[in-house]
């Protein structure tokens, strides 16, 4: 199963719950502005490891990409590394390792008029954190997600999204954050897995992706409105 094919299914579980109305609470709501300043920025460089199983059958795909430019907006990389390496005669295209399924995920969950739980004085890391805790439920698709921040800013430490679809899948997706000195923090690893809970179907896919030197998308987003990243 191709990596983008799992960030597809972790916008689809997230997009069947709307959150409920809520009174915001004021450090909700800074947490809510700070995660969707996420979506202004775009890695530089991603290192990404794919393992997919399918019936008995496991492959793993180790991929390096640098970012090169912009089309319409979107951060276009190159691949600059690939294991194991593709079959001879054909090279790895351009492609756009973008934070769309992430940012709809802020979109659907991340909101001020969410229904949270607040938890104080959480310890995380070795520091103390506010958690807050949201669970919904539609149809047969059950999410949690729990988000830690800072409990004066917040700003995000680490966000774990769980999701369970009786007869669908069962998924996890683990965020660490690292600080920011202009977006508060920002995505430094993505830890996701999902196991497929279709009836005779032996499948599952587990990605680790880690990024670095995150550049802010380009005010222009017209087409040829902003070169490559330096």
């Amino acid at each position: 199963m191709k990596p983008s094919v799992a960030f597809a299914a972790v916008c689809l579980s997230l997009s069947l719950a709307a959150p409920s109305q809520a009174q915001a609470d004021p450090l909700w709501e800074k947490a809510v502005l700070q995660a969707a300043q996420m979506k202004k920025w775009a890695p530089g460089e991603v290192q990404l490891v794919a393992e997919g199983t399918a019936d008995g059958k496991a492959e793993r795909t180790r991929v390096r990409q640098r970012l090169t430019g912009w089309e319409k907006g979107d951060p276009v990389y190159e691949t600059t590394q690939i294991e194991p390496p593709p079959e001879a005669g054909k090279k790895p295209g351009k492609s756009q390792f973008d934070m769309k399924g992430i940012g709809e995920m802020s979109e659907e969950l991340l909101r001020s008029d969410a229904k949270v739980r607040r938890r104080d004085n959480q310890r995380l890391h070795g520091k103390s954190w506010t958690l807050f805790e949201v669970d919904q439920s539609k149809g047969p698709m059950d999410i949690k997600v729990r988000l830690w921040v800072d409990p004066a800013t917040g700003v995000a430490h680490q966000m774990e999204t769980t999701a369970h679809g009786t007869m669908m899948m069962d998924m996890s997706l683990l965020t660490a954050y690292r600080p920011h000195p202009k977006a508060g923090s920002l995505p430094a690893r993505f830890d996701f897995r999902m196991k497929v809970l279709v009836p005779f179907v032996d499948a599952g896919v587990k990605i680790a992706s880690d990024m670095e030197r995150w550049v802010p998308r380009p005010a222009d987003t017209a087409p040829g409105g902003a070169g490559a990243a330096r």
